[in-house]
């Protein structure tokens, strides 16, 4: 059977329901989640990163494995997906971290 790629709509659309209901179903708050993100990874780094740097580090780590799905010629939708998520979470953090 041959996967066909979702559209970009369809992928919006999917990582919006996720955000929305899932994720906040499994996880909390997204400002509640990442703090405790930031947390582990201050006790582990010694460094603090901002609840947007968190963010951001998921979507690197969406990206790096987008990077070797390129390599290997194929695509997988779930990170793509999951990086839309996480940047649109971006938003719900931002507003608390204006000076």
């Amino acid at each position: 059977m041959t996967y066909k790629m979702p559209t970009a709509s369809r992928m919006l659309e999917e990582a919006s329901r996720i955000i929305n209901t899932e994720r906040n179903q499994i996880y909390g708050d997204v400002r509640d989640d990442y703090t405790k993100v930031q947390g582990i990874f201050r006790a582990i780094t010694g460094l603090d990163l901002t609840l947007t740097e968190c963010l951001m580090f998921m979507v690197s780590v969406k990206l790096a494995r987008l990077s070797t799905n390129f390599e290997r010629n194929t695509l997988h939708a779930d990170s793509m997906i999951d990086a839309l998520g996480y940047l649109a979470l971006i938003t719900e953090v931002q507003d608390k971290e204006q000076p």
